[in-house]
């Protein structure tokens, strides 16, 4: 009898992690592409002007991950903790440090999550050496694989 409810038990227990795996990759991932106009430093990985992939993986517990590829860069970063929700089209939000350009937010529509980034040192010791401040740019997020810049 004990060896029967034991394999029950196993058996629930074997059924209930497969049902949570399954339920937790379902729609766990944003996947978007851009084309970057301007040179910008997003974290410490200085992004050339071109078209990039960013993969948002939602993993809960606020460790979620975005991997960037495009112009000799693939990488993975964790996205900052905390997030705002937002509603209308996903994007990234390049400010200008004093000359250099920084990815300070990125909005994903498909989650409605809207992730800020700090400004990192390299980009903040490439801005003391001088420069012009250039008005922020807004780079459209596109599922479809095309992609916008517009001046703000």
């Amino acid at each position: 009898m004990n060896l029967q409810k034991r394999f029950a038990l196993s058996l629930a227990l074997v059924t209930l992690v497969g049902l949570t795996a399954v339920g937790a990759s379902a729609d766990t991932v944003s996947k978007g592409t851009f084309t970057l106009p301007e040179q910008a430093y997003w974290g410490n990985t200085l992004l050339q002007p071109g078209d990039y992939t960013v993969v948002i993986d939602f993993r809960g517990g606020g460790m979620d991950t975005i991997a960037l590829r495009g112009e000799g860069v693939d990488t993975t970063m964790l996205a900052p903790a905390g997030y705002e929700m937002f509603s209308g089209p996903g994007c990234l939000k390049l400010t200008d440090a004093n000359g250099t350009y920084v990815i300070r937010e990125l909005r994903d529509s498909v989650s409605g999550r809207a992730y800020r980034f700090s400004v990192p040192k390299v980009a903040k010791e490439a801005a003391a050496l001088g420069g012009g401040t250039r008005r922020p740019v807004l780079v459209r997020l596109s599922r479809s694989g095309s992609a916008a810049a517009d001046a703000q």
